[in-house]
């Protein structure tokens, strides 16, 4: 069997399409909490249809991703950086889902109007309307998408030091239209 050079079309479609959804999300999501409540509730809406979809993508990846052998590490990766590597890789595969799951426990208890994500998922008729619950659940989604910052700027400033400070693959493997070799 031979090596896998580089991630495949399908793997590259779902982690570009999930890092662009989740970085907005990241980018927007805080600002919500100081809009008025009008204005805040249609956001809401497309807020969770996002992190509907990012789930759904993710509970896509994560089968493909088991079952489809990915890149190996480079010839100028230590063996702490492949741990880490796997860490953070592994990391990301959990909180993304994660933050979509507190995003959706608030919505079930939010007591403010109702959260229904694509104008079909009524979330917030699945539970009683429930204010301690809701907040738990919002502190919840908030410090996860605080973790979740570190590990995508972390994911971030590695791919860039290994393009431009080791000079080796890992970016150019995930890019959509990156030409790979063997080392």
């Amino acid at each position: 069997m031979s090596e896998v050079l580089k991630y495949g079309a399908t793997a590259k479609w779902l982690h570009w399409l999930v890092a662009f959804l989740v970085i907005l999300m990241l980018i927007f999501g805080p600002g919500l909490e100081d809009m008025p409540l009008d204005q805040k509730e249609q956001t809401v809406m497309g807020h969770s249809g996002l992190g509907t979809l990012v789930l759904v993508l993710m509970l896509i990846r994560w089968p493909w991703r088991l079952t489809h052998k990915p890149p190996g590490p480079t010839s100028t990766m230590a063996r702490w950086q492949i741990g880490m590597s796997h860490a953070m890789h592994w990391g990301l595969y959990v909180l993304i889902p994660l933050q979509v799951i507190f995003g959706i426990l608030q919505a079930m208890y939010i007591t403010d109007y109702n959260v229904v994500a694509f104008g079909l998922i009524d979330y917030s008729s699945w539970a009683a309307d429930d204010k301690g619950l809701a907040r738990i659940f919002h502190i919840c989604h908030g410090v996860n998408s605080k973790l979740l910052m570190l590990l995508i700027l972390g994911h971030f400033g590695v791919s860039l030091y290994h393009h431009f400070i080791q000079k080796d693959v890992v970016l150019k493997r995930m890019l959509p239209f990156g030409k790979v070799e063997s080392d």
